[in-house]
């Protein structure tokens, strides 16, 4: 028996070794050494050493690490950034604030080889604490139902504490809570989370802020939203020897928002500018929220109405006219009128430059309105309507005398 186990002794260990180095070449072929790429945030262990009642620390370098991994391809393909851990203990803090950070495989322990390079370390500054007292903003998300508006919103509470590190803690431009309130048509309640932002809006990471209120209670008013016609008039009067021309204004029609109780009994907006002893053309933006009661709110973000108020100089002319230029306005039919007063007739007429310039004797159309006269003679003024800012100097008399036609 021995004989036969060791004839040809070494032609069996080669074929023992020529089938060992076949199974390693057809298992490299099928299931090579491949390399991976994996980032994982790092955690912190005995983070009480560094963070106490009267300090904290602010991580400088090294919150995540980026490290290569060598499997088996079969393995590799399997693995994800959860199968590692990186860890950073500060019981191994050295005095220049650093620390080293030790990634491992929470699977495949044996057949996993992590490298995490040369610049495997957490780098920490350490620093005070500091507290600051912040209003909360409540900021929706979203757009409401069609025909609602956003009304008051409330956070309880309304302030909140922040502690932290101090440049994390001054960082700090507001503290917000974001309510969702895409398609609301009714109030919006929600418990939200506090979310600190710097200057550009960006978030702050709260990992090592504390908030003295975990969630904040919020409600969001909706109101209906209702449009109603906007009046723009002018009150009081230029100053002497000036006449308001024109009065423009945009927009006509405005939208608002209120509680139902108070939105039914409004409809419409009248503001009034006050024109008192002006001399010029008057261009303004009037705040039309400013002429809204308490509760009542501008759908629109523009809540300006732009007006624009023409105050003209007036001007006088000289005209010479003729009595048969003079209309007779309801003059009974029983009357026969002559006058006395004989052309060419002198007049004079005031109004705005623009107006005046160009009117005539043909033009002007002056008339005499004999509403209720009986026979007699008259010194009557002269009338024109050719504009509501042209008119005939009340100097101007023309004596007629009316008798009964036979």
């Amino acid at each position: 028996m021995k004989e036969k186990l060791t004839r040809n002794i070494g032609l069996k260990i080669l074929s023992i070794l020529l089938a060992a180095l076949l199974w390693l070449v057809i298992t490299n072929v099928n299931d090579p050494v491949r390399y991976d790429t994996f980032t994982v945030p790092v955690t912190i262990l005995n983070e009480e050493l560094v963070k106490t009642k009267t300090q904290s620390y602010e991580i400088q370098k090294g919150e995540t690490i980026e490290f290569k991994v060598s499997a088996r391809r079969s393995i590799l393909e399997s693995l994800r950034e959860s199968d590692f851990e990186a860890t950073a203990d500060f019981k191994n803090l050295s005095k220049f604030n650093s620390v080293e950070i030790n990634v491992t495989p929470k699977r495949f322990e044996n057949d996993v080889t992590v490298d995490t390079g040369k610049d495997a370390y957490l780098n920490i500054s350490i620093e005070e604490l500091s507290e600051r007292e912040i209003k909360i903003n409540v900021v929706e998300k979203g757009k409401v139902g069609e025909g609602y508006y956003i009304g008051s919103k409330t956070a309880r509470p309304n302030m909140i504490w922040v502690d932290g590190p101090k440049s994390r803690v001054d960082k700090i431009k507001q503290v917000i809570v974001e309510a969702d309130v895409e398609g609301a048509t009714r109030k919006v309640t929600r418990l939200l989370r506090p979310k600190a932002l710097d200057e550009d809006g960006e978030e702050i990471d709260a990992t090592r802020l504390t908030f003295s209120h975990s969630y904040i209670d919020v409600e969001i008013d909706l109101y209906r939203v209702k449009e109603i016609p906007l009046t723009i008039t002018a009150t009081g009067q230029p100053a002497s020897g000036y006449i308001m021309t024109g009065l423009e204004y945009q927009p006509k029609t405005i939208e608002i928002a209120a509680h139902d109780s108070k939105l039914h009994e409004i409809n419409g907006l009248e503001v009034q500018i006050d024109i008192t002893d002006a001399t010029t053309d008057i261009v303004d933006y009037v705040d039309l929220q400013d002429w809204l009661d308490d509760g009542v709110h501008l759908v629109d973000t523009d809540t300006t109405a732009s007006v624009n108020i023409s105050i003209e100089k007036l001007e006088t002319r000289e005209l010479s006219i003729w009595p048969n230029d003079i209309e007779l306005r309801n003059k009974p039919i029983s009357l026969k009128e002559t006058f006395i007063t004989r052309g060419p007739i002198s007049i004079s007429i005031e109004g705005p430059e623009s107006e005046i310039e160009d009117v005539t004797r043909n033009t002007l159309k002056p008339y005499i309105n004999l509403m209720g006269y009986s026979p007699g003679t008259y010194s009557l003024s002269l009338e024109t309507d050719i504009s509501k800012y042209i008119v005939i100097d009340d100097t101007s008399k023309i004596i007629l005398s009316l008798i009964y036609q036979p």
